[in-house]
This record gives C-alpha cells, sequence and structure tokens, in this order.
C-alpha cells in the first residue's frame, strides 16, 4: 500500500524547495482558518470587560488572521501547483515512456483499452491525492492540534476526548476502508475489461457491422454493474459508521460542557469557545471521511498506475553502448537459438545466416518456420537464447535499441498508420522532414500520382490506422517512409501476400527502387516477390535447409523451393 505513495512523494519532491514552500503556506493557512474560532471567545470575554478598549484589539487581531488566512489559501495554492502541475507531468512522461520501452511480450499480453484506462485514472489519481492529503489530511491535523491547544486552555479533558473520539474513527474505519479498496480494485478490473472490449469494437467496427452484434456489448455492462453497486454501497457504509460515530462524539462534547457552564465551572466564553471549535473541526472531520473515501479510490488507480514502471523490460541496452563508425549493412546470426515464451511456433534451432552489405536476401517457408522471428530478433523486439547476431562485426546486444532500429526500415505486411495526414506519415521517420522530400519519396513509391488526384493532396487524413486507404496505397506510403528515413538495412515483410496482381507489381517496382545498394531482407509466401533476390534462403523448423538464388534453385526438382515454385506457378 505504501508503494504507491513512496512513488507520489518521489516524483513530488524532485522539487524539494518549491515543496517546502508549499508546505509553509499550507500550515500557515491552516492555523489562521482553525484558530479564528478562538477569537469567539476572546470577543465575548472582551465584551463582558467594562474595558471596552480589549474588544477593539481583539477585532484589529481577527482581522489580520483573516486576512492572512485569505492571502496564505492563494499562496498555499499557487505554491502547490508549482509542485503538482510538473511533477504530474513526469510521472506520466515516465509512465508512458516505460510502457514504449516494455518487450513486445509485455504488449501482445495487454490490450490498448486497458493501458490508456490506466493512464487516464492514474493521472487523474495523481492530482486528486495530492489535493486530499495536503488540503484535506494535513490541513485536518493541523486543525487537530490547534483545537488540542485550545482546548488545554479551560481542561486536558476536552483534549483526551477530542483525541479518543478522532482516533476511534480512524479505528473504526479502518476494516471499512479496506472492504472499500478491495471493492474498488475489483470494479477497476472490470472496468479495464470493459474498456478494452469497447477499444475492440471501435477498432473493428466493420465487422460489429457485417455480423450485426452491436447489441453484444451491452451484455458485459451486467458484471460491471454488480461490481460497481458492491463499490458504491460500500461508500455508504463507511459514511454512516463514521457520520454516527462523529455526532455521537460531537453530542458528548456538547453535553458536558452545557452542564459544566450551568455549573458555573466554565465561563460564557469558554462554552462559545468548545462549541465554535466543535462544530468548526466536525464539519471538517466530515471534509475528511470525504477526502479519506476518495484517496482509497485513488489508491487502487496509482497502485496500478505506478504498477506499469514495476514491469522488467527483459531486453535491455547496455551499459557502455557501441556504435559503428561507418555503417555498411552486413548481418549474420551465429548459431542462434531462440523459442517464444509461449511456446508458439517460430522458435529458431542453431539458425546460421550471412548476409553481404547491399545484398538481398529473401526468406521463405510454410508459416511459423521462423521468418518473421529473423526479423524480429535482428530488431532486438526479442534477444535471442544462445548464439549471436551482429551488424557490421558488432553484436546487437552491445548497442542501443532505438540506434539499432535507426538501422532498419521495415515494410510490414500491415502497415499501421496515424490517424494524421499522408505527409505526416511519410515524413514520419525523419525529424523535420521537407516537404518536397516526402514528396521525393512519395514520387519513388509511385504513390505520388494518387496523392496529387487528392482535393487535399498531402494534407489528406487517412483515418485511424490508415483506414481510408486501400492496402496497395497503405504498403507504397510504407515504402515512401521507409525511402524518406534511408537506412542501411530494409525488411520487407509479406508486403504483398494479400494483393492482386497489378498492384504488386506497383509496389514491386518501388520497393526495388527502395532496395537499391541496401541490405534486404524479403519475408514473402507469394515467390514472385523474391525472384530478383541475390539469395533465397529456405526455412523449415527453424533450421535453413536449402540457399541459393531462384534459377539454382528451380532448376533442383528436389529442392523444396523448387516444389513451392511449381505449386504457386499451377494456382497462378
Amino acid at each position: 500500500m505504501f508503494n504507491e505513495y513512496k512513488k507520489f512523494y518521489g516524483f513530488l519532491l524532485k522539487y524539494k524547495l518549491r515543496y517546502g514552500l508549499f508546505l509553509v503556506f499550507l500550515v500557515v493557512m491552516s492555523v489562521t482558518e482553525s484558530v479564528q474560532p478562538y477569537f469567539y471567545k476572546l470577543f465575548v470575554d472582551a465584551v463582558t470587560n467594562p474595558n471596552s478598549g480589549t474588544v477593539f484589539v481583539v477585532l484589529a487581531w481577527y482581522f489580520v488572521v483573516r486576512i492572512s488566512h485569505n492571502i496564505s489559501t492563494s499562496l498555499a495554492h499557487w505554491s502547490g501547483d508549482t509542485v503538482l502541475l510538473p511533477s504530474s507531468r513526469d510521472a506520466r512522461i515516465s509512465v508512458v515512456k516505460k510502457i514504449q520501452d516494455l518487450d513486445m511480450a509485455f504488449h501482445l499480453s495487454k490490450s490498448t483499452g486497458s493501458l490508456i484506462s490506466n493512464i487516464k485514472r492514474g493521472d487523474s489519481a495523481f492530482f486528486d491525492t495530492f489535493e486530499n492529503i495536503h488540503f484535506g489530511i494535513i490541513r485536518i491535523l493541523v486543525s487537530l492540534v490547534v483545537m488540542a491547544f485550545a482546548f488545554n486552555q479551560i481542561s486536558p479533558w476536552f483534549v483526551v476526548v477530542s483525541l479518543f473520539t478522532f482516533f476511534a474513527n480512524i479505528f473504526v474505519a479502518k476494516s471499512l476502508i479496506f472492504r472499500n479498496l478491495k471493492t474498488r480494485q475489483e470494479f477497476n478490473d472490470e472496468e479495464d475489461k470493459l474498456s478494452a472490449l469497447i477499444t475492440d469494437n471501435l477498432l473493428n467496427y466493420e465487422t460489429v457491422k457485417l455480423f450485426a452484434k452491436e447489441k453484444r456489448l451491452k451484455d458485459s455492462f451486467v458484471v460491471w454493474l454488480s461490481k460497481l453497486w458492491a463499490y458504491s454501497n460500500s461508500f455508504r457504509a463507511l459514511e454512516i459508521a463514521l457520520g454516527t460515530l462523529g455526532n455521537i462524539s460531537f453530542f458528548i462534547l456538547l453535553f458536558v460542557t452545557v452542564k459544566k457552564t450551568l455549573a458555573g465551572i466554565y465561563s460564557t466564553g469558554d462554552f462559545i469557545l468548545v462549541i465554535g471549535f466543535t462544530s468548526a473541526f466536525y464539519s471538517r472531520f466530515f471534509d475528511f471521511v470525504r477526502r479519506m473515501r476518495s484517496i482509497i479510490k485513488n489508491q487502487a488507480d496509482l497502485k496500478k498506475y505506478f504498477g506499469i514502471l514495476e514491469n522488467e523490460t527483459l531486453v535491455k541496452d547496455p551499459t557502455n553502448p557501441v556504435r559503428l563508425k561507418e555503417v555498411e549493412g552486413e548481418i549474420e546470426f551465429i548459431d542462434v537459438t531462440f523459442s517464444y515464451p509461449d511456446g508458439k511456433k517460430g522458435a529458431l534451432k542453431n539458425f546460421g545466416l550471412k548476409i553481404r552489405a547491399g545484398q538481398s536476401v529473401a526468406l521463405v517457408g510454410e508459416s511459423g518456420a521462423g521468418k518473421t522471428t529473423v526479423a524480429k530478433l535482428l530488431m532486438r523486439f526479442y534477444d535471442t537464447s544462445g548464439g549471436r547476431i551482429t551488424i557490421d562485426g558488432v553484436d546487437l546486444k552491445d548497442m542501443e535499441k532505438s540506434y539499432l532500429r535507426s538501422l532498419i526500415g521495415v515494410v510490414p505486411q500491415d502497415p499501421i498508420l496515424f490517424n494524421n495526414t499522408i505527409g505526416f506519415n511519410i515524413g514520419y521517420g525523419v525529424d523535420d522532414a521537407k516537404q518536397n522530400q516526402i514528396e521525393a519519396a512519395a514520387k519513388m513509391a509511385n504513390l505520388d500520382k494518387f496523392i496529387q488526384g487528392l482535393p487535399k493532396k498531402y494534407d489528406t487524413e487517412v483515418g485511424e490506422r490508415g483506414v481510408k486507404l486501400s492496402g496497395g496505397q497503405k504498403q507504397r506510403l510504407a515504402i515512401a517512409r521507409v525511402m524518406l528515413a534511408n537506412p542501411k538495412i530494409i525488411i520487407f515483410d509479406e508486403a504483398t501476400s494479400q494483393l492482386d496482381s497489378e498492384t504488386e507489381a506497383k509496389i514491386q517496382e518501388a520497393f526495388w527502387k527502395a532496395a537499391q545498394n541496401k541490405t534486404t531482407i524479403i519475408i514473402a509466401h507469394r515467390l514472385s516477390t523474391v525472384m530478383r533476390a541475390d539469395k533465397i534462403v529456405v526455412i523449415e523448423k527453424g533450421t535453413v535447409i536449402e540457399e541459393g538464388n531462384h534459377k539454382i534453385l528451380t532448376q533442383n526438382p528436389e529442392s523444396v523451393y523448387a516444389r513451392y515454385w511449381n505449386l504457386q506457378s499451377q494456382k497462378y
């Protein structure tokens, strides 16, 4: 439970001087607020005193206290913002950076909707927790100290009763707080599931409509609503229990004060002091209960928010990273062994492959043979279990991941585009890409003619995940993006497997332009894509079983590649 607050204050205390100044103003604000009922006693005592000059002295001090409270309140909120705003920014940056740095295995097991929900709730909880702890809890504790000091002027008995009732409320609340925390966590889990489901439905809206399943989402709210009711009812129990105990405590103090005042033990001023402090304190105490309730709710959100930071990054950057003086693009897989954590297909066994600088190499084989795994290991989305992978003789593990990936351009099977303009998506891989550079890349990718025919040209929005473009258009845009980034190594991953022959021809033409003088890895099922490759590598069950160019491999009727080629030739 305290781990979340350790992280919370870790972000706040990056700004120690600002935070210290904030606490000073907060204490002044709390003292000047809570001390005001003491003046009611002073006014009564002064009025009953024949010396009227005392009344005006008290009045002057009361004015000073109220003005001080007004100024310190403004300064407390201002100085609090100088800590809260940058620290909440730092927390969000840390969480998002951690998510981006986590491995593929993490992202494959998490839903986007759930992560977005965690970030939104966590960021909101950060603000609420700061407000509730400082302007709620600390404020009420200062008020309690001031009230105890004032009550001690009358009788230590009042101090003992006040402290006893306060901590009795806390003790009673303990079990209710943990119950509330449990129901909040259960509701959060169900909320994340629902958020993920809604996100999935929105992303796959076309499938939902095709099968007319718009009403199915309604069924998912049944469990969600039951968890919400349990969470809500835990609050009602907390309010009733603490409210009842607080009012009983308030009544006992007033009853004793009335009796002692009527008996002449306490003065009228003392009576007014007790009424003033108890009524002010217990109204703040109920606010304390409300804020405790909010803190409980936010604690569950902070736990999941900061819990993201506790995920371990398995593929780590080296302590002393190496950079290539001049990138040639020679790649070598040396006795590489790898298997996915879930044991799915695509494992490699003693895999060996050498790709010369500037050479184009095609990887072919059945689904699950390990072709895409080769690309993922080259990008260091995963680390090998054994063996080494090198670029220009340098082990990939000796390079920073971001630097390594800057050397490689990827044209994936299904390019995912940002919900932005065509120009933005083409230029994404280059900081401050110029418009003439973007257009030049589009022309090389055979995409410029299509773009010029659009009303907004390069300012045309592509829609979420690029839904406004066809598969072939997205592929050519991805090629243009790689051309503009101008990496030394290009991976062309199954990029024409779902396209018609005419579109495939256009993409191939664009691709081979991009591949000139580059080290190129082509992953393909459609063998017409790989005919021009310098070397074709056939992979089966994670090992290389054949190598050669298209001509050599097809001339051997016993080769696996020849069998694949004959099957596809008959099909087309």
